[in-house]
């Protein structure tokens, strides 16, 4: 069981800090990551990853309520997906 434990810990800081890079604000929605934490994982190595995956306990979060938390008005805008090309549509 321990071994799994950290390939899924591995896992998530992968992802937690690829997302973390490459959109921090999403991040902080998706993982429950302060920007501190963005901050802190998106500069880490493979290796330093590794190593806190290692810890023996796990490090991703699940939520204890049944109820969602509020997205803010200003969250949910900056994760619309809004399309980079200016197509434009004929009418029929």
């Amino acid at each position: 069981m321990n071994e799994d434990l950290k390939a899924i810990n591995l896992q998530f800081l992968m992802l937690a800090r690829e997302c973390s890079k490459i959109n921090p604000m999403e991040a902080m929605w998706r993982f429950n990551l302060s920007d501190k934490e963005i901050k802190n994982l998106s500069s880490l190595s493979l290796d330093e990853l590794k190593t806190l995956s290692d810890c023996g306990k796990a490090i991703f979060r699940i939520p204890v309520t049944q109820t969602p938390t509020g997205v803010t008005s200003s969250i949910a805008a900056a994760l619309i997906h809004i399309p980079r090309s200016n197509q434009e549509y004929e009418h029929d």
